[in-house]
């Protein structure tokens, strides 16, 4: 038992690790890429091409007003653009919809509201659906919680003039960052497009369209095949077999479109979940065709890490796991030091994620400084997430089914969010996050201070997780109640 216990826990170490080891790459590229950097010349569109603006929208009744005001408000020729409110709603947002379309339409603007009738395929379908339709040379996408900003298609548009650009993706500003939940989200989305997105594009490597805030040369889509349905991560699978084909995709860091982050616990594992899980299927599906592509061996090893990494949130849990063992075998000299000696060596690859996500609030933000302490929510939460995240990647890896849940959003009114199906997972949470006080208090009277932050911060992420599941849970039951009660009376 003890070898195997010391065999599965090297293994998961090896896989953070090995993981670990990407942040000083890209930490390596930064400098690279600010020691030679060169001053950005901005294009001028020198004519307006015809544009289709699609809006997949699924339930939105609470921000869809913002959304089409910013759209209808771009600085571009009305004649220009076309507008595809691609709805598939089955609530009161189809009605609040078909108000907005009839009153932008008769201010002149060229808009529609499509009704599919079904939800097949998702978002990838909506897109589909509406691509076929399109009488635009590019499409632009946003998702319902994003407000665009008037220069948009002006900034991004010129990126075309070079024939092999087949998209060109924005970086996501936030809306609200008023809680340590979503402040610490903030942070980790600005390392994915500051540090990520950026410097895989300067270095030449394959990058994904977002799902939102981007441009996409129509004509690069249905060289790729169109939108596919068969992943949750619809625009990640796109991106890949675009770049495959030959295209590229521009990344613009300059060009910010703010949206809405979920703004608790429920809405933010929801998200997590689809992404992970989405990503997944997506390395299931491509990464075969990506090995045997003719790409450089060190593209290749980026879209590996980039496919493949939320596996580390397999191993994080393992760690969790096995953490109190492995002290115990310390502790009771059960296991020679020489493994610990050799261990330690690999948390030298812990320090590569916290100096990449202060990078780049440096580099987004002037008051960057009152924004560094949130690096730990970044990371406390990323534990907190190893059950549920791990249980998507499974299904990701074993289940061809799927069902698109989407992320619930607000437009900044406080609304409880309904829990689509009861889980067992926040109470996984707590438990392991009580788990985790338990190691703590072992390593604090046996003197091991070192593993203080590590299961401090896994404690304080899966409590964090599981509570507020819970509570979000008790207080839409008594949302239920109260309104039954004035039902009845």
């Amino acid at each position: 038992m003890i070898t195997f216990v010391l065999i599965v826990y090297t293994v998961f170490v090896g896989i953070l690790f090995f993981y670990s080891l990407h942040s000083f790459v890209l930490i390596y590229y930064y400098f690279h890429c600010r020691k030679n950097k060169q001053k950005t010349v901005k294009k001028q569109l020198k004519d307006f091409p015809y544009v289709t603006v699609q809006l997949p929208i699924y339930n939105e009744r609470f921000v869809v007003h913002r959304l089409l005001k910013s759209v209808v408000g771009l600085d571009y020729p009305r004649d220009k653009l076309e507008i595809q409110v691609i709805d598939d709603s089955d609530d009161e947002t189809v009605g609040v919809l078909e108000r907005l379309v009839a009153y932008y339409k008769n201010e002149g603007f060229c808009i529609e509201h499509i009704r599919r009738g079904s939800r097949t395929g998702f978002k990838a379908g909506a897109l589909q659906y509406g691509l076929e339709r399109a009488g635009g040379e590019f499409v632009a996408i946003f998702d319902a919680d994003f407000i665009v900003p008037r220069h948009f298609l002006k900034e991004m548009l010129p990126e075309f003039e070079e024939a092999s650009i087949g998209g060109v993706q924005a970086r996501w500003g936030h809306l609200n960052t008023d809680s340590f939940l979503t402040r610490s989200q903030a942070i980790s989305l600005d390392n994915h497009f500051a540090m990520e997105q950026r410097l895989r594009s300067y270095a030449g490597c394959f990058i994904s369209f977002n799902g939102t805030c981007g441009v996409w040369s129509k004509q690069a889509v249905i060289d790729a095949g169109g939108w596919h349905g068969d992943t949750l991560a619809e625009d990640l699978d796109l991106s890949y077999r675009v770049q495959l084909k030959g295209w590229s995709i521009k990344y613009r860091n300059d060009i910010v479109v703010d949206g809405e982050l979920p703004a608790n616990a429920y809405g933010y594992r929801i998200q997590q979940n689809r992404w992970a899980k989405g990503t997944i299927q997506v390395a299931r599906k491509l990464l075969p065709l990506i090995w045997r592509s003719s790409l450089r061996p060190f593209a290749k090893y980026e879209s590996f890490i980039h496919l493949t990494c939320h596996i580390n949130f397999v191993a994080m849990l393992g760690l969790a796991v096995f953490s109190i063992p492995i002290v115990y075998f310390k502790i009771a000299g059960i296991v020679s030091d020489v493994y610990f000696i050799a261990l330690s060596f690999c948390t030298i690859g812990a320090f590569g994620y916290p100096v990449s996500y202060y990078l780049s609030q440096r580099d987004s933000y002037r008051d960057y400084k009152r924004r560094i302490p949130f690096i730990v929510g970044v990371i406390a939460y990323s534990m907190g997430l190893s059950v549920s995240n791990t249980k998507a990647i499974i299904e990701g890896l074993f289940d061809k089914g799927h069902v698109f849940v989407r992320t619930p959003k607000t437009g900044g009114i406080s609304k409880s969010y309904r829990p689509t199906a009861r889980s067992v997972v926040p109470f996984l949470e707590v438990i392991l996050g009580l788990y985790m006080c338990v190691g703590l208090i072992y390593v604090t009277v046996h003197m091991q201070f070192i593993l203080v932050p590590f299961l401090l911060l896994y404690a304080i992420g899966f409590l964090s997780m599981g509570f507020s599941s819970l509570f979000d849970g008790i207080r839409v039951l008594h949302s239920q109640e109260v309104l039954c009660s004035k039902k009845s009376s």
